[in-house]
């Protein structure tokens, strides 16, 4: 039951960003001359249709989409299927009827109307107070855990030739302080690849400074110093039904040991467990000051990785909301960060670096990753949501047959040639848009399917 109340709210959520993306072609193809005639929430058949003002407004049974029917927009395919090659869609109110430059607008007013609607959801959550699980400014280095960071022994580490060591708590980077992990990731971000960062950091009651010169990530651009949290082996959560559970893992207990190998923090764990073993051996402290063995067979993912049933215990934080000022400023700030980080990641999907099914999500995947959201409260859910409708404004916006991109590309051309692109190779344009659109929507509910039927 739970599950089918994650798919019923990711459908209404999908369908919610999809009449706003349409909502825009509505209201701009309008201003611009276009006639609408029909509006549709969903597909297939109608639960419930009206006109008004010469618009078909239609609810239908499957709320995974929707359309907005623009006049014109079928007539050219028509023509052509009885053989009118003639046929110049000039009739009043036809979308071909007006200038390549208003179709623009209305091609772009779709993925404009999701951009907007993410800055909307965003300003509330910065706006609303809200607890934050942070991680302290304590450090390990990852060269000291080489099968959980995947590095070479041999390659160059920033951190430990730059006399960091593991369990120094960083207290400022370049005279900026430190007072959790973020803040270090903040800093380092902020520096440019030439720059060498002064750290300061306590060690044993010292205070001790460093002049490290971060290594550069060919990939990225950015300066990698090799760095990452120390947390304390301590359980924070534990599943209720998970093996953990029922081989007597409590919250509160710490891990000392894992397969008779000390443990300090929880890299050393997952280093540790990083070859997969069978069972597992864990050596807990309890507040009673009482020594435990839990021994058990970890749950696995379909590719045989363990999966952890518990989660380790972090510093919860009340942190207020920004002012509705500054909210609106972060907001559009946020929306240009995913709409450029969304593009700059589509080359990637070609370039073998990820699978195909970590980079693209379908509607059902989707549909349940935003459901089961409702449970980790209403700043997470509005941020989804608002990430969701803007990777749906960017994918829009691709120049290919079918999409509104591939629109705007043939209307831009037409611009340049000063005469119209032939009804015939509109068509074409337009039938390949829907093969190749059919193709990898094929792809992508298969890696749905599979993403479901695997365990999410």
């Amino acid at each position: 039951m739970s599950q089918i109340t994650s798919f019923l709210i990711g459908f209404l959520s999908i369908a919610l960003m999809v009449t706003v993306h349409e909502t825009g072609h509505f209201l701009v193809a309008r201003m611009v001359g276009i006639t609408v005639e029909t509006f549709a929430i969903g597909w297939g058949k109608a639960l419930k249709k009206w006109r008004k003002n010469g618009v078909e407004y239609r609810i239908n049974i499957f709320p995974l989409g929707g359309y907005c029917k623009l006049k014109g927009s079928e007539d050219l395919r028509k023509a052509l299927d009885v053989g009118d090659t003639s046929f110049t869609g000039m009739e009043k109110g036809s979308l071909f009827a007006v200038p390549p430059h208003r179709r623009i607008l209305a091609y772009l007013a779709g993925p404009l109307f999701n951009l907007i609607f993410a800055m909307l959801l965003f300003i509330p959550f910065f706006a609303l107070d809200h607890e934050v699980a942070t991680l302290p400014n304590r450090i390990v280095l990852t060269s000291d855990y080489p099968q959980v960071f995947s590095i070479d022994a041999d390659s160059p580490h920033a951190a430990r030739d730059g006399q960091l060591r593991m369990g120094d708590v960083v207290i400022a980077i370049d005279g900026t302080e430190i007072t959790e992990f973020a803040d270090i990731q903040s800093s380092i971000a902020t520096l440019k690849a030439d720059r060498t960062a002064r750290f300061t950091v306590m060690r044993d009651g010292a205070q001790l400074s460093f002049d490290i010169t971060g290594i550069v990530d060919e990939e990225t651009g950015r300066l990698f110093f090799g760095l990452s949290y120390f947390l304390e082996p301590v359980i924070g959560f534990v599943d209720p039904v998970s093996p953990e559970a029922i081989s007597g893992l409590q919250i509160g207990d710490r891990i000392v040991q894992a397969q008779g190998t000390a443990v300090q923090n929880t890299m050393d764990l997952i280093e540790i467990l990083v070859d997969n073993p069978p069972e597992i051996t864990l050596e807990v402290l309890r507040d009673e000051g009482e020594y435990i063995t839990v021994r058990y067979s970890p749950n696995r993912t379909p590719d045989g990785n363990i999966t952890f049933g518990f989660s380790f215990a972090r510093n919860v934080i009340w942190r207020d909301g920004m002012s509705w000022g500054r909210s609106v400023m972060e907001s559009a700030k946020e929306t240009a960060k995913g709409l450029w980080d969304t593009i700059t990641l589509i080359p990637r999907m070609f370039s073998g670096a990820f699978e195909f099914d970590e980079m693209v999500a379908g509607p059902l995947r989707i549909s349940y990753v935003i459901g089961e959201m409702r449970n980790a409260g209403i700043r997470a859910l509005l941020h989804l949501l608002a990430m969701v409708s803007v990777s749906l404004a960017t994918a829009n916006l691709l120049p290919i047959p079918g999409l509104d991109g591939g629109f705007v590309l043939l209307s831009v051309i037409e611009m340049i040639r000063g005469k119209s692109v032939s009804p015939r190779m509109y068509v074409r344009f337009q039938s390949v848009g829907v093969t190749l659109l059919l193709v990898l929507m094929l792809f992508v509910i298969a890696g749905d399917l599979r993403f479901l039927f695997s365990g999410p």
